[in-house]
């Protein structure tokens, strides 16, 4: 007699779950046993992780051979915006393999003729690039001219181009300078670091993307370490304007955001 599978347990989940999105074929045999391997000596929450990146690998797959093999970007898109999903929540925002995957979803974009799009997806890939791997990498200056076709595509000059880039490069070294600075607990200059980074905003479509919302919450969160709430309040408010719209409600981002907001009242000059 067949034992039958515990409610909420593995065997549950990898029925429910992993192979309504994958086939055992794409994930891989030994997939399985290893995943109720990491249940059972791990926990869930690690089990479901490690088995949910091997599934957004398989969609990866999917959508590489969709855009080059099938030339389906629109599928193509999809799968990537299902791999970005999973990559964004257990990896994060700067992970290299994050990254590659914003680049991708701006190649399926761009493929589609949605230049705004393909450029800001770009702009989250170059973010990542640069900071792990600097502005001479070949991976880097690859992004940088993906950036400049998108932008050509859409009629702008060789010298709006260049002003685009310089203005975008410009902004990451600013952030970069000012995260060092509030690690250090220089607060004051880390926000005037900030804001000169928010010269981002002076490019087209910049404004409203979710990189920008992420120097309005770096500058929000140094203002509440000074115990200015008020002040703090509204940088937050920039930044979760922006993520819900670039985001949506559900995105784990605007739902910090929302509770730092909710959460300063509670917090005390130092």
């Amino acid at each position: 007699m067949s034992k039958k599978a515990e409610p909420g347990g593995p065997e549950e989940h990898w029925t429910k779950n992993v192979l309504k999105e994958v086939t055992k074929e794409q994930i891989g045999f030994i997939a399985e046993g290893l995943f109720k391997e990491l249940w059972a000596r791990c926990g869930k929450e690690v089990a479901v992780d490690q088995v949910e990146l091997l599934v957004a690998e398989v969609q990866f797959s999917r959508g590489f051979d969709l855009l080059y093999k099938v030339n389906d970007d629109e599928a193509a898109l999809t799968e990537f915006r299902k791999c970005l999903k999973i990559r964004e929540h257990i990896l994060g925002k700067d992970h290299r393999d994050t990254g590659k995957t914003y680049c991708f979803v701006g190649h399926a974009l761009r493929a589609q003729k949605e230049f705004d799009e393909a450029a800001g997806q770009y702009r989250s890939a170059l973010r990542i690039l640069v900071t792990l791997l600097g502005r001479d990498h070949n991976h880097t200056k690859d992004v940088i001219s993906c950036i400049e076709d998108v932008l050509k595509s859409q009629g702008m000059s060789d010298t709006e181009t260049a002003q685009y880039k310089s203005a975008l490069l410009n902004s990451m070294e600013h952030k970069r300078k000012a995260d060092t600075l509030a690690e250090e607990g220089d607060f004051d200059k880390a926000i005037a670091g900030y804001r000169s980074a928010l010269v981002v905003e002076e490019i087209p479509d910049a404004k409203h993307h979710p990189d920008t919302g992420d120097i309005y919450a770096k500058i929000g969160a140094c203002l509440a370490r000074q115990g200015d709430r008020k002040k703090a309040s509204v940088e937050y408010g920039n930044a979760l304007a922006i993520y819900a719209v670039t985001l949506g409600s559900d995105h784990p981002d605007t739902q910090d955001i929302m509770a730092k907001i909710q959460g300063l009242p509670l917090l005390r000059k130092r």
